[in-house]
């Protein structure tokens, strides 16, 4: 019997409860979803340092129920949302967590220091040499409430029936995001608001109050029942409240107090922020301290319970399960993300072995839908913005920037091509402008065929905004800055026995070395090793040519410390294939393999 695509389509799809709570936020596109598709997830990497073996293709949860390996995933989270759903883990989350983007108007970045040059830079000031943009936080208002609304629809169906979701918001978009929850979640299942407030340095000469709190709205799946765990989460007595009941030998309402647990915290909470905990700095701008979800972990979720981050960003939720013994899964769009949190993770459950601690100590890292874009979209954008000479434009929710007086610029996303549904929506938009007079530059990667008669006729129709289009594959100008130059390595490897001898001889990364020259143009750095340049090495002593088995991993622990470069490992008698995959500071890597 055989079935054609549509008939196969049909059957993928996932349904998705309708949301009926009130009130009812409307905007424009506003489209609830009905169902969801799932997207096959491609196993990449396993970090499996007790070598239990556990190697799922695909990641089922009726599999992963009898033996769980905690995963990574990496893709844009509404593909995977959905794919999760149709592995079977619709209501099997115990606990989530968000820190999603503010529309804050900001572009977020991570703050990149090569290896071992910082006393070089005595003449800097704190700036760091390089800084990746992980992404832009620039939204159209109704982009923004439709993107959140789709992944809250999601985030529902995947929540347990004793689960709670808790997302991280700030001033910019906490009310909005509170009306999409009340309708999604139902206003019943609202808990709480938390403010977490938090010191830091103000602006100079500011002219009024400090912003220095964040919310965090939580909410449970079900009214009458959800998880909280008193006791994990007190806090010691203020020491004059706790003399005032020692000496009078009575609590509340007349009863004899105990003190010795603690109070249960207030729903506002002063917690420190990552830059003054010196010893949780990532470099991540939008990293959140341990303690914060810490106390939301203990609070609402069991041991062995499972907890989801779908912006895992830095990792922070994903360590902290991992640290209290709770299954977790995260996934990011962003490769440097996801590098980042695999290799914060691998250092955690080494430690962990080392204490003798045995739970859940192996993950396995996929990808999710065809996300491989060789360079960030992130990126792409700024080398486009830089290299064409656009005066980027933040005060503009449409459009991207200025190129001279005379035109306005759309930048299409680098991961699909221009295509006549991007024209509908500039063409809409120029409608709602009708005293706008200015050209429009269209930058994209690629176009569809049927783009050139749309933009011939519509150049016919119009003698102001006109579409020109540059397309950057092809455009002999401007394409050549998007030619990715991967990194480079030399690499030896050689059996000597039943042992492999690997050695690191050299290393260099275009990227990084573009991004040094473009950053700093007053103070050329030298990169004094080429280590400075590499963030870990991972070795596999078996490789299959598809799967990473991460059977070493070499990750420095201080920013100042350099790979070793040296490495001896046992190995079988038969024959092996070597693998060792090197990760630059930036997140990119190069494989390089030998059989012996």
């Amino acid at each position: 019997m055989t079935m054609n695509r549509d008939n196969i389509g049909k059957q993928n799809k996932i349904k998705i409860s309708p949301a009926k709570g009130r009130p009812m936020l409307y905007w424009v596109g506003k489209k609830p979803l009905d169902y969801v598709k799932g997207y096959p997830a491609q196993l990449l990497e396993i970090f499996d340092p007790l070598k239990t073996g556990l190697k799922y293709e695909t990641p089922r949860y009726e599999d992963l129920k009898k033996n769980w390996q905690n995963l990574l995933l990496w893709g844009d989270n509404k593909d995977i949302l959905a794919t999760l759903l149709e592995q079977g883990f619709r209501g099997k989350i115990d606990l989530i967590y968000i820190d999603p983007p503010f529309m804050s108007g900001a572009d977020y970045a991570r703050k990149v220091e090569l290896r071992g040059i910082k006393e070089s830079r005595t003449n800097l000031d704190e700036a760091d040499l390089i800084q990746q943009t992980m992404y832009f936080d620039m939204w159209k208002n109704d982009a923004y409430l439709q993107f959140m609304y789709e992944r809250l629809m999601l985030l529902k169906e995947l929540l347990s029936e004793t689960g709670s979701i808790y997302v991280h918001l700030d001033w910019h978009v906490g009310h909005y995001v509170k009306l999409l929850m009340d309708e999604i979640f139902g206003q019943e299942n609202f808990r709480n608001e938390i403010v977490w407030v938090y010191t830091g340095p103000s602006a100079p000469g500011q002219a009024q109050f400090s912003r220095k709190h964040d919310i965090i709205l939580w909410y449970s799946k079900n009214p009458d029942r959800w998880i909280f765990n008193t006791d994990s989460v007190r806090i010691p007595y203020h020491g004059t409240t706790a003399g005032k009941f020692e000496s009078e030998g009575t609590g509340f309402g007349g009863k004899k107090a105990d003190l010795s647990k603690g109070k249960i915290p207030e729903d506002w909470w002063y917690l420190p922020i990552v830059s003054r905990i010196r010893t949780e700095i990532l470099d991540f701008t939008t990293q959140k301290p341990e303690a914060l979800l810490e106390r939301i972990i203990k609070a609402s979720s069991n041991p062995d319970d499972l907890v989801f981050d779908c912006f895992i960003g830095s990792g922070t939720s994903a360590a902290v399960a991992q640290k209290l013994g709770r299954r977790w899964i995260g996934c990011d769009i962003n490769k440097g993300a996801i590098q980042l949190t695999s290799s914060r993770l691998q250092k955690i459950i080494q430690e962990q072995i080392k204490n003798k601690q045995t739970k859940y100590l192996s993950f396995a890292l996929y990808k999710v839908n065809n996300y491989d874009l060789k360079i960030l979209q992130t990126e792409a954008t700024e080398l486009a913005i830089k290299h064409l000479g656009i005066s980027r434009t933040k005060t503009d929710s449409f459009f991207d920037g200025t190129l001279g007086k005379n035109e306005l610029v759309k930048i299409i996303d680098f991961n699909h091509p221009l295509t006549l549904l991007d024209l509908q929506l500039i063409k809409d938009e120029l409608q709602k402008r009708p005293e706008e007079d200015r050209d429009i530059v269209v930058i994209c990667l690629g176009k569809e065929l049927a783009v050139d008669p749309w933009v011939e006729e519509w150049n016919k129709k119009h003698p102001v905004n006109k579409i020109k289009i540059i397309e950057l594959k092809t455009d002999q100008k401007y394409g050549k800055f998007l030619i990715h130059q991967p990194d480079q390595a030399k690499v030896k490897i050689e059996r000597k026995g039943n042992k492999a001898i690997i050695e690191i001889l050299d290393f260099i990364s275009p990227t990084i070395v573009k991004k040094l020259e473009m950053d700093n143009t007053v103070f050329k750095v030298k990169i004094p090793d080429f280590r400075s340049m590499i963030d870990c090495v991972l070795i596999d002593t078996n490789y299959d040519g598809k799967t990473f088995h991460i059977v070493y991993s070499d990750i420095p622990q201080k920013k100042s410390d350099l790979i070793q470069g040296k490495y001896e490992l046992e190995i079988p008698k038969s024959k092996v294939t070597i693998a060792v995959k090197i990760i630059d500071m930036l997140g990119e890597e190069v494989i390089t393999t030998k059989r012996i």
